[in-house]
C-alpha cells in the first residue's frame, strides 16, 4: 500500500509541477549546463561531528571570496562561523600563498583539539585552541593516507610505499615495513581491489594503539596493460597491472605489526592463495581481528576471527550464494559488550540486518520484508537502536528508518519524498540530511532524530532553473516480455501534445545492482535530457532485470549471462514505446555510458532495426576484456562459463547492425580500455558495416574536463538532431 500511494503521489507531484515552468521559454544549451555556475548548485563536504554532538565542522568554498574554508556550526544557537580559512592557514604556517592546503581533506585528532592538514607532500597540524600551525614533515616523499593513533600521539602513514609511524611530540619517524616495491604493495591496493571492492585505506590501528593491521599485495603475477599517450610526437606508454577475466590476481596477505618492536605477525588465510580479502576490521578486543575471506567465484564468504599474537584464525560463520554472488559492504559493526555485532546479509533474498554472536556465529534477523536495508547509518547501543537507510517506502527512494535490536519495533524517520543520505550525531539526537528529488537539487538540513527540521545548512536553491522550460519526469511501469513489471521514467517535451508523434531517446545503465529510475536529482545528465526534451524528444529510461532494490531474484536473474535479459527488457521497453500513440516508432534511439554503453551497443545490434540511432560511450564490448573482480562476480571465469562470455559479446552480433551507431571512447581509459572499442570497430569493418567513432585523446573513463564535456555533449546533441 505504501508503494502504491507513492506512485500516485509522484504522478500528482509531476502534474502539479508542470505549471511552474509552463511560462518558461528559455532553452538549455550544453554551455549553460557546464559553464553556468547558477545551474551547478552547492553542497558541503567533509562533515565531521564533534564528540559532544553540539557542533560539527564541514568544508565549503566561499562563493564570494573564493576562499577554501572549514566551517564550524553550533547546534544550540544554530550559527555557523569560519573555523579555518585557506589564507589564514598560509600565514600561520609561514608558507607562500601559492602553497595550497587541502582543507577539503582534513582530519580531526581523537581529542578533537588538532586538525591534520595535508599540503603538497607534507603534513601540518593546526591547534584549534591556540590557532598555531605546526609543520610535521618536510621532505620530498609523500605521506599517504595519514591516520591518528587512538590516543592522538602518533600518526601512521605510507611513505615511500612502506608503513611508517611518526611521534608527533618529538617528530621522530620510524619505518615499520621494508619490502614495498613496484610489485609489493603495503597498506594499499592494486587497481582492481580499489575499483571493485570500493576500498582505499589499507591499514588500521588496533583499539589500544599498540598494533597496526595491514594488507600486503604481491601483484607480480598480474599481467601488465599498456596505456598510450598518442599526443607527443614520440608516443609515451605507461603500463598498469590489470587482471582481466581469468587472469591471475594479486596474492594477498594480512599482517599485524607491533608499533613498539616492529615485529610483524602474519594471519593464517589458508593454503589457497587464489582468494580475496575485501575487508578487515578490529573487534573491540585489541587481540582479535575480523577478516572477510572471499573465494575467487565470490559466492562463498567466510568470516574469520584472527588471534593477532599468533596469527591463528577460525571461521565464525559463512555466507553462500548458490545462484548469484555476495556483495561486499561496510555494513557491519562490533558492539561494546565484546560479544555481539551487527551484520548485513542477502541470505533471505533481500538485504537485511542481523544480530551476530561472536562466540557461536549465530545470526538472528533484525529486519525482515521485501525491501532492502541499504546501509547502516548509526548504532545507538544505549537505546538499543539501529538507524539505517531503507527502500521500504519504494525502490525509487531511500529513507532513514530506526529499528530496535530485537526487531520488534521499526519506524520511519525521514518524511520528505525523495532520496536521503544522512550523517547521525554521536549522541543520536540529531542528524544531517542530504535530500533531493527529481526536480530539487540536494538540500542539506540539520534535523532532530525524529525527523523534525532544525535548520537549513545549505538550501542549494537554483532559481536559474525557473528560467528554463523544464518538465518533471513521470514514473511508470512497463511490462517485460514475460510480464515482469519494470520501473521506468519518461520526460516529455515542455509543449507535449498527445495528438502528435515524438521521437524517443532511451537512456540506460542496466548493470547489476544499479538504478537510473530514482526520485533523486540527476545533475548535469538530467539537464542534458531536458535540453533534448526542449528540442522535441521524449526521454525514456528503464531499470531492467539485473538492476537493484527489488530483491535477489530480480537482481541476480542475469547471473552468468550478462547482457541477455537486460537487452531483452530494453527491447521490450522500446516495443512498448512504439505502441504508444504519441511515439514515432520509426525514430527510437538508445544511449548509455560504461555498462550503459555496453548495453546501448549490444541492444542496438540485437534489436533488428528497432532502433534508428545508438550512442555507446566507453563500452565494454567483450567481457574477456574487463577486470577479474567485477566480471567474474557476475560471469565466473571464461573457463567456467565459455558460452556465457560468447553470448554476452557485442562482437558476436555485428552482422545484425542496422541504423546509425556512434561509439565514443577516451584513449587513456584505464578502466574500460580503448581496446574494447577498437575490437568492435575492427569487427564492424570486417562485416562491412558503417559506424561513427569519436575518440578523446588523453581522457579517462569519465571523459572529463569542461571543454571536453562541452565538445562531447554538443557532438552527441548534434548527432541526435541529425539522425534521430
Amino acid at each position: 500500500m505504501i508503494r502504491k500511494r507513492l506512485w500516485i503521489g509522484l504522478a500528482l507531484s509531476a502534474v502539479l509541477l508542470i505549471h511552474l515552468d509552463a511560462t518558461a521559454q528559455k532553452q538549455l544549451t550544453v554551455e549553460d549546463i557546464y559553464e553556468n555556475p547558477a545551474l551547478r548548485g552547492r553542497s558541503i563536504s567533509g562533515l565531521q561531528w564533534m564528540a559532544n554532538s553540539r557542533q560539527f565542522t564541514y568544508y565549503q568554498r566561499d562563493p564570494e571570496t573564493g576562499k577554501h574554508i572549514i566551517w564550524i556550526y553550533d547546534v544550540r544557537n544554530r550559527k555557523r562561523d569560519v573555523f579555518i580559512d585557506s589564507e589564514k592557514v598560509h600565514v600561520l604556517a609561514g608558507e607562500r600563498r601559492e602553497k595550497r592546503f587541502t582543507l577539503g581533506n582534513y582530519f580531526w585528532s581523537p581529542d578533537q583539539r588538532h586538525i591534520l592538514l595535508p599540503s603538497g607532500n607534507d603534513l601540518y597540524l593546526y591547534d584549534s585552541k591556540t590557532g598555531e600551525v605546526k609543520r610535521l614533515t618536510k621532505d620530498e616523499a609523500r605521506e599517504r593516507d595519514p591516520q591518528f593513533s587512538p590516543d592522538g600521539k602518533k600518526l601512521a602513514y605510507l611513505k615511500n610505499g612502506n608503513l611508517t609511524v611518526l611521534d608527533i611530540a618529538s617528530g621522530s619517524e620510524r619505518q615499520l615495513t621494508t619490502d614495498a616495491s613496484e610489485t609489493i604493495l603495503i597498506g594499499r591496493f592494486d587497481w582492481v581491489y580499489e575499483e571493485e571492492f570500493g576500498i582505499r585505506t589499507g591499514f588500521f590501528w588496533s583499539p589500544d594503539g599498540k598494533r597496526i593491521a595491514f594488507w600486503k599485495l604481491d601483484q607480480s603475477r598480474v599481467p601488465e596493460f599498456p596505456i598510450v599517450d598518442y599526443i607527443p610526437t614520440h608516443n609515451k606508454v605507461e603500463t598498469m597491472r590489470y587482471p582481466k577475466a581469468g587472469d591471475p590476481n594479486s596474492i594477498v596477505q594480512i599482517g599485524v605489526v607491533e608499533v613498539e618492536s616492529g615485529a610483524t605477525t602474519w594471519m593464517d588465510l589458508g593454503d589457497n592463495d587464489d582468494i580475496y580479502i575485501p575487508r578487515i576490521k578490529w573487534t573491540k578486543s585489541p587481540q582479535t581481528l575480523a577478516i572477510l575471506r572471499l573465494n575467487r567465484d565470490q559466492n562463498h564468504l567466510e568470516f574469520l576471527l584472527a588471534d593477532v599474537t599468533t596469527g591463528r584464525t577460525r571461521v565464525l560463520f559463512e555466507e553462500r550464494m548458490s545462484n548469484g554472488w555476495i556483495d561486499i559492504t561496510d555494513d557491519w559493526r562490533f558492539l561494546k559488550d565484546g560479544r555481539r555485532f551487527i551484520w548485513s546479509s542477502r541470505r533471505d533474498g533481500w538485504k537485511h540486518l542481523y544480530m551476530g554472536d561472536l562466540q557461536t556465529g549465530d545470526l538472528r534477523p533484525i529486519t525482515r520484508g521485501e525491501w532492502d536495508a541499504v546501509s547502516i547509518a548509526g548504532v545507538d547501543e544505549k537505546r538499543k537502536t539501529i538507524y539505517y537507510i531503507s527502500t521500504e517506502v519504494s525502490p525509487l527512494e531511500r529513507h532513514l528508518f530506526g529499528v530496535k535490536f530485537d526487531g520488534k519495533k521499526r519506524w520511519r524517520i525521514s518524511r520528505k519524498p525523495g532520496w536521503h543520505r544522512v550523517s547521525v550525531a554521536p549522541n543520536f539526537q540529531y542528524y544531517i540530511d542530504y535530500s533531493s528529488d527529481v526536480m530539487r537539487p540536494t538540500m542539506v538540513t540539520l534535523r532532530k532524530i525524529n525527523g523534525a527540521r532544525i535548520d537549513i545548512i545549505e538550501a542549494n536553491e537554483l532559481p536559474a532553473l525557473k528560467e528554463y522550460a523544464i518538465r518533471p519526469p513521470e514514473f511508470l511501469q512497463v511490462p517485460a516480455a514475460d510480464g515482469t513489471p519494470l520501473n521506468a521514467f519518461m520526460i516529455k517535451p515542455p509543449d507535449f501534445d498527445p495528438n502528435k508523434k515524438y521521437p524517443v531517446l532511451i537512456y540506460n545503465y542496466s548493470g547489476p545492482g544499479s538504478q537510473i529510475v530514482r526520485n533523486m536529482w540527476g545533475g548535469s545528465r538530467f539537464l542534458w535530457h531536458q535540453l533534448l526534451a526542449q528540442r522535441g524528444y521524449i526521454i525514456f529510461g528503464l531499470d531492467n532485470r539485473g538492476t537493484g532494490a527489488r530483491g535477489n531474484a530480480f537482481m541476480m536473474a542475469t547471473y552468468k549471462n550478462l547482457g541477455d535479459l537486460e537487452s531483452q527488457d530494453q527491447i521490450a521497453g522500446a516495443k512498448w514505446l512504439a505502441q504508444q500513440p504519441y511515439v514515432d516508432a520509426s525514430r527510437i534511439g538508445i544511449w548509455g555510458w560504461s555498462y550503459g554503453g555496453y548495453m546501448a551497443a549490444l541492444t542496438f545490434l540485437k534489436a533488428g532495426g528497432l532502433f534508428k540511432v545508438g550512442i555507446s560511450v566507453a563500452p565494454v564490448t567483450d567481457w574477456r576484456n574487463y577486470d577479474t573482480i567485477y566480471t567474474e562476480r557476475y560471469m565466473l571465469t571464461p573457463e567456467k562459463n565459455p558460452e556465457g562470455y560468447k553470448r554476452s559479446s557485442c562482437l558476436r552480433y555485428v552482422d545484425q547492425l542496422q541504423g546509425r551507431l556512434l561509439i565514443v571512447h577516451g584513449t587513456a581509459d584505464d578502466n574500460v580500455h580503448l581496446s574494447n572499442t577498437l575490437q568492435l570497430a575492427y569487427a564492424l569493418q570486417n562485416a562491412r558495416k558503417p559506424f561513427d567513432l569519436m575518440l578523446y585523446p588523453r581522457k579517462l573513463h569519465g571523459i572529463g574536463g569542461r571543454d571536453t564535456r562541452i565538445h562531447l555533449f554538443n557532438m552527441m546533441t548534434q548527432y541526435i538532431l541529425e539522425h534521430l
